[in-house]
């Protein structure tokens, strides 16, 4: 049996989501694979500090993040994921020597670019697979000695062309995403599950895992609009805001969610959602072709995720909470906008990514066997 290191990293849920996604597909077809938190991995205590400096910088100076994020596309002669990977890389040797890997899959740059080190210092012949998990491609995720990348879309080739890499190397599958994305659902029973009334418009508010943005202030917009509403509030881990929202009566009826792991679901039953572009979220979204606003999302890849969705007519942006009470009043009350939001998303939606990753490494390896035998 292959067997296949994956290596993840638990900033943003994004990529341990991503890292499942291909699991699950791989296990389907007979391949064996182990996730590896690999920051976690490394150093428990590093990660930590870093986790919890991401979280505050994201928290207190997104600008800050924004800048970093902006100028290491211009270069990465400072970039600090190099130079961290370098110093930390060979504490990796010990677990791939003892699992002795058919290859290697890595859904962030971090882990992307250690392997990279790795196998330049080691002169190893076991693939590497990048999987790049927002509607963009930085060159942090860029990488010597990477076998193959996956990528969002076809329309990010312009960028492979201005970091000069080869076309062949980039095989536009999508974001991967659970099977669960896919399947159809009963969305009758799961009006009744979740207690939806027939003259209700769902909406779901989203800050991501960290329930970031000002949830709050929109909850109190949203009681103006005469349309009754059941409003989902995902907050995540954030436990200040579940608090605030379970302690606040508003008119419209609201109802407040931690993390959870039937996202789908809600997706199924809503006319809406109003989120951060974060990658792996915007996938899941596009996949049940639920229309979009986006609301607040962070300098830097959400940014970046935020212009393919508009390019795309698949999703609306609003800045300001006033422009965003609007948006949302005007996308429930017109089907037919909401209709052509659908049809938009359908066209760019990929849920058989991680399937078709996993078909591609499968065949691949499965050559390379048939090469050397």
């Amino acid at each position: 049996m292959k067997r296949i290191l994956i290596f993840s990293a638990s900033i943003g849920n994004g990529h341990n989501q991503a890292a499942r996604a291909i699991q699950e597909e791989l296990s389907n077809l007979g391949y064996a694979s182990m996730i590896i938190d690999t920051l976690e991995y490394i150093s428990p205590t590093f990660h930590k500090i870093l986790l919890e400096g991401f979280t505050s910088l994201l928290k207190l100076s997104p600008s800050v993040w924004g800048k970093i994020y902006h100028n290491t596309e211009k270069t990465r002669v400072f970039d600090m994921n190099v130079i961290f990977n370098k110093m930390l890389a060979n504490n990796l040797k010990k677990l791939i020597a003892s699992v002795e890997p058919d290859g290697f899959i890595a859904t962030h740059p971090f882990a992307s670019c250690m392997l990279s080190i790795l196998k330049g210092r080691n002169n190893w012949k076991e693939p590497i697979y990048t999987v790049i998990t927002d509607y963009t491609i930085h060159p942090s995720w860029v990488n010597h000695h990477i076998t193959n990348y996956f990528i969002a879309s076809d329309q990010l080739f312009y960028l492979v062309d201005l970091y000069k890499q080869d076309h062949q190397k980039f095989i536009p599958t999508g974001i991967p995403i659970m099977q669960k994305y896919r399947q159809e659902l009963d969305r009758e029973a799961l009006l009744e599950k979740f207690q939806i009334k027939p003259e209700q418009k769902v909406l779901l508010l989203s800050g991501g895992g960290l329930g970031l943005g000002p949830m709050e202030r929109v909850l109190e917009g949203l009681d103006g609009i005469k349309q009754p509403l059941k409003i989902f509030v995902l907050t995540g881990i954030n436990e200040k805001l579940y608090r605030n929202v379970n302690s606040h009566t508003y008119s419209q009826e609201v109802v407040a969610r931690k993390y959870i792991d039937n996202f789908h679901e809600y997706l199924e039953v809503s006319d809406a959602i109003v989120s951060k572009s974060g990658g792996l979220t915007t996938a899941e979204v596009m996949s049940k072709q639920v229309p979009m606003i986006i609301f607040n999302p962070l300098p830097g890849q959400e940014e970046r995720n935020s212009h393919f969705l508009l390019n795309n007519s698949c999703a609306i942006h609003a800045t300001e909470s006033q422009d965003l009470i609007y948006s949302i009043e005007q996308l429930l009350s017109d089907d037919h906008m909401a209709q052509q939001m659908q049809e938009n998303a359908g066209r760019i939606a990929k849920p058989y990514a991680a399937l078709e990753i996993a078909l591609y490494i499968k065949k691949a390896m499965e050559s390379e066997n048939e090469y050397t035998n």
